[in-house]
């Protein structure tokens, strides 16, 4: 039926909900953990509620809970706007080292999240791996931790957050490594040596007038354009005060060294709809962006929002623009709405087609759009005209420009780690958030002349357990995207030893090999780091390679919300297009504080990748 946040007890701007140390740890003790302020019993997976679309946790909106569906203020597009050029920041290895404020209370970032629905799936997923593949895929090259969470153990990047999750991502770039979480950046050597330690994402504007100086408030993105040899570092305005607008914060950096300056943007969005869990892609024209619109003063979202923001002069320094387009104004028929969509992020060095749209993609099930009852991949084209923007495209008017069946799946019904289908962890009474509702960060493109791949993937339920879906569409030259192959990833363990594989990325090398990272956990298993792939003569829709555990964690999860990601990243080397850097959460021993969450970094190659 519907994807829906469940609300939490809020601060007044309602952007995260603050758990006292002692409240928390008394409530699992006594095991009387709760969601609170959501829908009823979501312990029992039974939830039943009319509405569409996802619930933001962090709405203050007193009329929440109509269901009500609205598009947002503006018109479907393409509307353009005027970022704020803020100048220049200085040196990254100038910026001064904060202290790190000593914790008090844990911050619970929102987050959106699958409602556990009315509707009784029976499908049966026709391309599950139950077995392990053997090939030889490298054990890991580099691995090294990142920034964690300052608490507990000795932890030498500690972000300035005090949150959960940490919404981990990173690139590999020419000759760095660059991680970023709530709310701090680290840069790397690609050996794991500290060129410069946590520093937070809001120092950049320090010294300007922007919001962005002001707000550090995560769901931060990075991604290396390799084609420029550029950084481009985010996080959004989740908000605003009296006066204040929602933005996204872009800063991009005026050489390929992460320790230098950037250029910084500030791109804001009005008062009336907040746009939550952006991700960006790289294009050559332009930087994309998707994100799900909260229109002010309703707690369920109205959609999703497509953006792309002005590359070329954003790497220059020069004043630049943004294209957008509000996709609420074409949802499909009621309950359902478009969101949870991933834009098209370009791997490699071949360039796609002159002149080709970027793509944005969703895969849904009659869980997500019931008027369908169908599970299929929708993409739609985005097509951007710097020169005349009012002739800049999304989709067909809207609607998809292709729809393509996959095969069925079961989505998982975890909701803040309760109900159905939640990871089971060792050591911790409370299960672990799926985010089994969308598609996962990224979604790269990858051009090998005579096709383009792209590859995707979710978690969904499988073998008993949580396992990954992952997808490889390949786009002819001059033809339309099809599946060229699928699977789901859920090897079956042993009975007394079942493993959960989830939040994942994906990534292909310049020799068509394909590897997935996750996390696994299972009742005897603290919370691991993982990856497998298949190499380009492995057998179809199968990863045929070794399952390599990188790093196991030393502790569970026992914070009561049961958080989670909210994702993880895979890129790889574009100094020899082999090489894959993965960067996701574990968990370390809670010593002092509830969810002491660490952050891994690990490269690995697959044999035959010269």
């Amino acid at each position: 039926m519907s994807r829906k946040r469940l609300r939490s007890a809020v601060s007044a701007r309602g952007f995260s909900r603050r758990l006292l140390i002692v409240a928390a740890l008394v409530a699992v003790l006594v095991g009387i953990a709760r969601v609170s302020g959501g829908a009823s019993s979501n312990q029992a997976g039974v939830v039943s509620h009319p509405s569409a679309g996802i619930a933001r946790s962090g709405s203050s909106a007193t009329a929440a809970g109509s269901g009500t569906v609205t598009a947002s203020a503006t018109s479907f597009g393409p509307n353009v706007g005027n970022g704020i050029y803020d100048g220049e920041s200085p040196a990254v290895s100038d910026l001064p080292v904060l202290p790190v404020p000593a914790p008090t209370s844990i911050i619970a970032r929102d987050n959106e999240n699958l409602h556990p629905s009315a509707f009784a799936s029976t499908a049966k997923d026709p391309v599950v791996q139950k077995s392990k593949g053997t090939g030889p895929i490298s054990d890991p090259i580099a691995n090294f931790d990142g920034i964690c969470l300052p608490f507990g153990p000795p932890c030498d990047q500690a972000s300035s957050c005090s949150c959960l999750p940490p919404d981990t991502n990173g690139e590999v770039g020419a000759t760095q490594y660059v991680q970023i979480v709530n709310s701090d950046f680290a840069v790397y050597s690609k050996a794991g040596a500290v060129l410069r330690g946590a520093t937070p994402i809001n120092q950049l504007w320090a010294g300007t007038n922007s919001e962005c100086a002001t707000h550090n408030e995560g769901d931060p993105v990075v991604v290396y354009d390799q084609l420029a040899k550029r950084w481009l570092i985010s996080e959004f305005i989740a908000s605003p005060n009296a006066g204040e607008q929602y933005g996204e914060c872009i800063a991009v950096s005026k050489t390929g060294d992460a320790t230098g300056g950037y250029y910084l943007y500030t791109f804001l969005f009005g008062s009336d709809t907040f746009y939550d869990y952006p991700k960006i892609g790289v294009w050559p024209d332009g930087y994309y962006m998707t994100a799900n619109e909260f229109p002010t003063g309703q707690e369920t979202s109205s959609g999703a929002g497509a953006f792309v923001f002005e590359r070329s002069q954003m790497l220059q320094g020069l004043p630049a623009r943004y294209v957008f387009f509000d996709e609420a104004a074409h949802n499909p028929p009621p309950p359902a709405q478009y969101i949870g969509q991933l834009p098209g992020d370009l791997d490699g060095s071949t360039l796609p087609p002159a002149g080709q749209p970027n793509l944005f993609a969703e895969v849904d099930d009659p869980s997500t759009i019931p008027t369908d009852a169908g599970f299929y991949m929708r993409f739609w084209k985005f097509h951007v005209d710097w020169a005349n923007p009012a002739n800049s495209t999304f989709g067909i008017n809207g609607d998809p420009n292709y729809k393509l069946p996959v095969a069925t799946f079961v989505r998982p019904q975890c909701v803040y780690g309760y109900g159905p289908n939640c990871v089971v962890q060792k050591g911790g009474p409370q299960g672990l958030d799926v985010l089994g509702d969308r598609l996962m960060f990224r979604m790269p493109i990858r051009n090998y002349g005579r096709f383009e791949s792209v590859a995707l993937n979710h978690t969904v339920v499988a073998n008993g357990t949580d396992g990954i879906r992952w997808y490889e569409v390949r786009i002819p030259k001059g033809g339309n995207p099809s599946v060229y192959q699928q699977g789901t990833y859920a090897p079956a363990d042993s009975a007394t030893n079942p493993l959960y594989r989830w939040m994942g990325s994906v990534a292909m090398d310049k020799a068509g090999d394909l590897a997935l990272g996750y996390s696994a956990s299972g009742p005897n298993d603290y919370p691991s780091v993982r990856y497998t792939g298949r190499t380009a003569a492995d057998p179809l829709d199968q990863l045929a390679q070794a399952e390599k555990v990188a790093f196991t964690g030393t502790g569970p999860q026992t914070e009561v919300e049961g958080r989670w990601g909210d994702y993880s990243d895979l890129t790889v080397d574009p100094t020899n297009d082999c090489t894959f850097f993965y960067t996701t959460e574990y968990l370390a021993d809670d010593v002092v504080l509830i969810g002491t969450w660490r952050t891994r970094v690990v490269s690995f190659r697959f044999p035959g990748c010269k």
